[in-house]
């Protein structure tokens, strides 16, 4: 079956890394980072996910397409936010006190008809800090997710599933996933070629969005049913062996190394420290452990 992943084969220590170990460390960095929005826990997290993702020596050239994604995604969700909250977007903190910049005219949302009404849109300490640490969060979220797609082969996707103690069924889910979306993309590649050699061409539809989809049908179509057949294809396959049956064996085998028992160590043990954290820090205000509830502004912020 046709593999198109963005895999770099490269010697690195990211790479040599187990499987399963890169996708331990990126869950448990999300579920860490996301129980706090405290600047400079926020920062620190950012922090390990740049050394991180610098060990694996991934060029901006080879993930550029990734990353484009993943700021406009992470710009656009915080500035909507911000936008629909007209500036009250820091859950947790008093704002009756926030150290207001500046007031602008905007809208707000209400729970009452017209559900929105004049109000000004505020610019203060508070909400640009929080701002700032949402990017943080979600970039650095990213340079965990981007490594996972790069520096795993995908061959090897299925089996570590598998090795977490996921069930046959999903493991291979996942496993052919990464082999079936490719190769469907590859048969509209090739029916758009095809179609476009007798005349077809796409850019040159005409009419309303259901008149584009109808004319399209030259192009879904024939993508629609190969990918039907091909999947009766799998199908057979797995039913003349027997899958689902009972316990399967796999091909690849992983061999995890000391490093990656440590490094599952270390994250697992910060992951439970930070969720006794942030459980202990809503029965007591103590600054050792109340800080996953603060914001953490810097002074350099404070007017």
């Amino acid at each position: 079956m046709l593999i198109n992943f963005p895999y770099i084969k490269r010697d690195t220590l990211v790479h040599r890394l187990d499987p399963r170990t890169k996708i331990i460390l990126l869950f448990a960095f999300i579920f860490g980072i996301t129980q706090s929005s405290n600047f400079w826990f926020i920062l620190t997290g950012f922090a390990l996910a740049v050394l991180y993702y610098g060990l694996a020596r991934l060029t901006w050239k080879e993930t550029k397409a990734a990353w484009f994604y993943i700021i406009v995604l992470a710009v656009v969700l915080v500035i909507v936010n911000y936008f629909v909250t007209a500036g009250a977007v820091v859950q947790g903190i008093d704002l009756s006190h926030q150290h207001v910049l500046y007031r602008l005219p905007f809208l707000q949302l209400t729970s009452k008809p017209p559900f929105v009404t004049p109000g000004p849109l505020t610019f203060s300490v508070e909400s640009i800090t929080f701002i700032l640490t949402q990017l943080m969060r979600n970039v650095s979220i990213g340079l965990f997710v981007v490594p996972v797609s790069y520096t795993i082969d995908p061959a090897q996707m299925g089996v570590a599933f598998r090795g977490m103690g996921i069930s046959d069924n999903i493991s291979y889910s996942i496993d052919l996933s990464l082999r079936f979306l490719p190769s469907l993309a590859r048969d509209f590649t090739t029916t758009y070629d095809a179609q476009r050699a007798r005349g077809f061409e796409i850019d040159k539809l005409r009419g309303g969005i259901f008149s584009k989809i109808a004319r399209m049908a030259p192009m879904i179509v024939p993508v629609i049913i190969g990918s039907i057949v091909d999947s009766e294809d799998i199908i057979s396959a797995m039913e003349l062996r027997c899958f689902g049956v009972g316990k399967r064996t796999w091909l690849i085998r992983l061999n995890p190394r000391w490093i990656d028992g440590l490094l599952i160590f270390i994250a697992l043990f910060c992951l439970a420290a930070v969720t006794a954290l942030d459980i202990l820090g809503n029965f007591t205000t103590l600054g050792a452990i109340y800080f996953l509830h603060t914001q953490g502004i810097p002074p350099a912020l404070i007017p």
